[in-house]
């Protein structure tokens, strides 16, 4: 339990870094495009490939990320039925739903479990990576009525313009096929995948912010509440209902309880919506989430 802890504070101390530095006006908007520029087109890239190069894996593991798709189906349905308003259906369905796996859960949970976890992270994001990346974004669209492109094209704009997609679909489609990546290039991407939690954790802390209006503190409450009852009743059901080995159901019971994608914000704002409110859920998530996931890790040592 000791060794959680300190792994874990060590990682909060990061987003804590980020964030100061951000006060002091050392980092600013353009230094968190940067960075993030950074994380999602090579080092998250790298990790994927570092991690699924040459791994062997049942078929059925390929489950967990129509899962991953169905959890975030049920996220966008509560999200579509708490609202009372068009905009407000399509506000909760872009900020219940989604999972930030590769930004937050991934460099997390490689931290504190071995490579085989990795490998269950990155299937599970596969499938969520399609919800986050378009899917959701599409759904609430059609909330509201607007006309434009189908989900269809959304999602096939978002698989080929996203390199982290390709990166997933890439490498299991090799992991499949019995084939692997050649030993240099690996070498090459072990160097910036080994900055990826880090770079992940400052990004986090420079993105932080909790300042918002009284009036919204409703779509806060609702939102975060919603999320958190899902998450618990979907961890529920992976721990009675999967049939995995039970060291695959801790990961997946952890990452259920990661925060709201990062697109999520991007879709809200591209849709007109109350972005100071989106921003404000996801920074709380983040911190909500530090502390539940870590709690999960300690309390499934013993299961």
């Amino acid at each position: 339990m000791e060794e959680t802890i300190i792994k874990a504070a060590i990682l909060v101390s990061f987003i804590f870094c980020g964030y100061t530095l951000k006060q002091l006006r050392l980092f600013g908007r353009s230094t968190f495009n940067t960075i993030s520029t950074i994380v999602f087109n090579i080092t998250l890239p790298s990790v994927i490939v570092v991690n699924l190069n040459g791994i062997h894996f049942d078929t059925r593991y390929l489950l967990i990320s129509l899962l991953a798709i169905i959890f975030n189906l049920v996220m966008v349905a509560m999200g579509y039925a708490a609202g009372r308003t068009k905009d407000e259906k399509a506000f909760y369905m872009l900020n219940i739903n989604g999972y930030n796996i590769g930004n937050f859960a991934l460099p997390f949970v490689s931290y504190f479990f071995d490579s085989a976890a990795v490998l269950i992270v990155c299937i599970f994001d596969a499938g969520n990576s399609l919800m986050c990346l378009g899917g959701a974004y599409g759904l609430a669209r059609c909330v509201r009525g607007e006309k434009g492109e189908s989900i269809v094209m959304i999602l096939a704009k978002t698989i080929f313009s996203s390199i982290p997609v390709l990166s997933y679909i890439t490498m299991i489609t090799l992991s499949l096929a019995g084939f692997s990546l050649p030993q240099v290039v690996i070498d090459w991407a072990k160097i910036p995948a080994s900055a990826n939690t880090f770079l992940s954790m400052l990004m986090i802390g420079v993105a932080l912010g909790l300042s918002l209006k009284k009036e919204y503190l409703h779509l806060i409450y609702t939102d975060v509440g919603l999320r958190l009852l899902a998450s618990v009743v979907i961890a529920a059901f992976v721990y009675f209902a999967l049939d995995y080995p039970m060291a695959i159901k801790k990961v997946i019971m952890v990452l259920v309880f990661a925060p709201v994608a990062g697109m999520a914000c991007y879709y809200t704002a591209k849709m007109k919506l109350k972005i100071e409110v989106a921003a404000c859920i996801s920074s709380f998530y983040i911190l909500l989430s530090i502390v539940v996931m870590s709690a999960m890790i300690i309390a499934l040592q013993s299961v």
